[in-house]
């Protein structure tokens, strides 16, 4: 019996037909999503940030100097904190194109005639590169003038401006050609001198391309008030044919500024010692000029205060006028001369005293002291009645006089009381066991003035 042969899987058609099917449908697959990117295929993702997308189309391409680096998968609008909406642009980039430096600058351009648009990358020359999933930011965006907005400069009247100057310029050109030939030969020597300037305005070191943006930019910002600017130019227009028809008065203007210069000159030369002693002054000026805010403030409140002073100066003087008159007629008597005259020794005797029991008031404040305390020393006591009650009945080892003083007698009687300068220890002794007679143990610790006092609650100083 004869053995059958095994079956080739090529032999089966279920199998081939499965398998045609499926690969069809990979290809279909990967087609239809090939405008999405590959599969498998890793890119650098990054975002896009624009004013305007400019009617670019999902899927639209991404160029890099012209070559394809990717495509924009998605797009979404966003609105800012002030409003204005963005657009946000998902870029899937090649791995080819990564990293973009921080600087990349991002343009939409036209890519036909039929209003197709793509979206240009002009990488910059940063160090620091944009991570997967960075952004590039509004500011990096560079504006572009489109198509339409160009044709549509081109209305009705500038078409008609362009034929008549074509006509014009036609007519200007026709029988010269010989002229234009001389003129052409002429320009060599013109560009043999332009071809170093081009070159400086052609390096990086002139920013050519900065003084357009910044041209652009003063554009942008003239632009809202362009009627302005108009009436700007036609009322200078009227005063530049103003000063057109006073050509003679320029002239004569023109011809007498040597002989203005010359006596501006003697001036300039005769008020230079002037100047210098002027700013001499001010330098001098200066310290008091930095005190004169606080100084006026102090002067508006003298002002202020002495208003009302003032207000009452008239009843004074007319009080003030009796008393002068009886003044004047002491004087005049001659009994004054010799009063004045021992009232001045009688002073001149109290002068030493004066200067010894002043510092007490006016350093050591003892009178306001002492009428503080008193209060406190009758008000307070114990339940035999208060101090200044009870201190008299008190029989202190003293009293009566003995030969020897007691042991623990305290005893100051030259206590220093800001004479010369000196600490206020009267009123500030402190308590030390012990006899002390003289000057207290704590004289050199004392205060070099007593705390000031204040009048009770509803008394005028």
């Amino acid at each position: 019996m004869r053995q059958r042969p095994d079956a080739s899987i090529i032999a089966n058609p279920m199998l081939v037909g499965t398998t045609t099917l499926l690969t069809v449908l990979v290809a279909l697959f990967v087609t239809y999503n090939a405008n999405n990117g590959l599969p498998f295929v890793p890119t650098y993702n990054v975002r896009a940030v624009l004013s305007d997308a400019e009617l670019l189309g999902h899927n639209a391409e991404v160029r890099i100097g012209g070559k394809r680096v990717g495509l924009v998968s998605t797009m979404a609008a966003q609105p800012r904190k002030n409003g204005q909406p963005v657009v946000v642009l998902d870029l899937k980039l090649d791995e080819e194109a990564s990293p973009l430096p921080v600087d990349t600058t991002v343009r939409v351009r036209p890519k036909s005639v039929i209003g197709l648009k793509y979206l240009e990358l002009e990488p910059g020359s940063s160090r620091k590169m944009i991570k997967p999933g960075g952004t590039i930011p509004i500011r990096n965006e560079r504006p572009t003038v489109d198509l339409q907005d160009a044709l549509n400069a081109f209305d009705s009247s500038t078409r008609k401006s362009l034929a008549s100057m074509s006509v014009e310029l036609g007519d200007g050109v026709a029988g010269r050609g010989q002229s234009l030939n001389d003129a052409v030969r002429e320009f060599n020597p013109l560009l043999r001198h332009l071809t170093p300037v081009m070159r400086n305005l052609a390096a990086p070191q002139t920013d050519l391309d900065g003084f357009f943006r910044g041209v652009d930019l003063a554009a942008d910002a003239v632009a809202p008030v362009a009627p302005q600017l108009t009436g700007l130019f036609d009322n200078a227009a009227t005063t530049l044919h103003a000063i057109a028809r006073e050509d003679q008065s320029f002239g004569r203007v023109i011809d007498e500024t040597p002989e203005t210069e010359a006596v501006a000159t003697d001036a300039l030369r005769t008020a230079r010692p002037v100047l210098a002693r002027a700013t001499r002054l001010v330098d001098e000026l200066r310290p008091g000029v930095r005190v004169l805010p606080t100084a006026s403030t102090r002067l508006a409140r003298t002002f202020e205060t002495g208003t009302p002073v003032l207000r009452r100066a008239d009843r004074l003087a007319d009080r003030l006028d009796t008393t002068l008159g009886a003044l004047h007629g002491l004087v005049r008597r001659p009994a004054t001369g010799g009063s004045l005259t021992e009232l001045t020794r009688s002073l001149d005797t109290l002068v030493p005293t004066l200067r010894f029991l002043n510092p007490a008031q006016t350093r050591c404040n003892l009178l306001g002291l002492y009428f503080r305390n008193a209060p406190s020393v009758i008000s307070e006591g114990d339940e035999n009645g208060n101090w200044f009650r009870f201190l008299p009945l008190q029989n202190t080892p003293d009293n009566p006089y003995h030969g020897k003083p007691s042991a623990d007698l305290h005893f100051n009687p030259y206590a220093e009381a800001g004479q010369n300068d000196s600490r206020c220890v009267a009123g500030n002794e402190l308590y030390a066991p012990g006899q002390h007679i003289g000057p207290p143990p704590n004289n050199a610790t004392a205060p070099s003035s007593n705390p000031t006092t204040s009048p009770p609650p509803g008394v005028g100083r």
